[in-house]
């Protein structure tokens, strides 16, 4: 049973492959900014990611064209 996930439903973070957050890129759309965010708290809770200069870190690295300025 060392494959399966538990009674609680986890799955081992070993087996699961977490994609990055895409790119973002200035945009004036509210739902895409949404997006990116809910994207990156995604992010977050599966990589374990939990101070606040992490989580800064890297959501900027993950910014693109003008949003970089």
């Amino acid at each position: 049973m060392a494959n399966q996930a538990s009674a609680r439903g986890e799955i081992p973070v070993s087996r699961v492959k977490i994609l990055k957050p895409k790119p973002f890129c200035w945009a004036r759309d509210a739902k895409t900014l949404e997006n990116y965010i809910f994207y990156l708290e995604q992010y977050f809770k599966a990589t374990n990611t939990v101070t606040e200069e992490a989580k800064v870190m890297l959501a900027t690295m993950h910014l693109s064209e003008d949003a970089k300025l």
